[in-house]
């Protein structure tokens, strides 16, 4: 009995090769059945095609898009500040922000800080000692492609980054 089961639950090519004369006396049952297993079997093959399409370049669901390395304008305010103080561009001591945008309105005109800051500078140009993230990712973009490169430090450095990437790097004391 126990072998009947067996059979039972085998693929379809190994039950039609193994069991010829079961197929004749149940072929209704047999026929419904296979057609339903070929019915879940497509919508599976469809599902797992559809499921690949979606993650088969990516590194799967939570897979961000990549960032293009010279769109310095994607780069977040901290890393572009990062990169003017590293290089020292002095005239880059801040960028817009929301809070600023509020404050520049005509709603933020009316408030405290924003009169305060009118009366330090006398009348001035509120707007003078501001740069825009989009001025300061142009600096840098000039600034990062006039810087010359060499190509010997660049290529022994990818080699090796290529050659270690999968090793941890281990300290042994003796």
């Amino acid at each position: 009995m126990a072998r009947n089961n067996h059979r039972d639950s085998a693929s379809e090519s190994e039950s039609n090769t193994n069991e010829p004369s079961r197929r004749t006396t149940g072929s209704s049952s047999s026929t419904t059945g296979k057609t339903s297993q070929k019915a879940k079997n497509q919508l599976a093959l469809q599902q797992q095609q559809q499921y690949l399409a979606r993650h088969i370049n990516s590194n799967g669901p939570q897979d961000r898009p990549k960032l293009q390395p010279l769109d310095f304008s994607t780069y977040s305010d901290e890393a572009l500040l990062k990169y003017a103080e590293r290089y020292g561009f002095s005239e880059f001591n801040r960028i817009d922000s929301l809070n600023s945008d509020i404050l520049n309105s005509e709603i933020g005109k009316k408030t405290f800080s924003k009169r305060s800051k009118k009366r330090q500078q006398h009348g001035g140009d509120v707007t003078s000692g501001r740069v825009t993230k989009v001025e300061i990712a142009n600096h840098v973009k000039n600034h990062f492609n006039g810087l010359p490169a060499k190509e010997n430090d660049i290529i022994t450095g990818f080699l090796y980054k290529v050659k270690h990437q999968d090793k941890e790097f281990k300290l042994t004391f003796q």
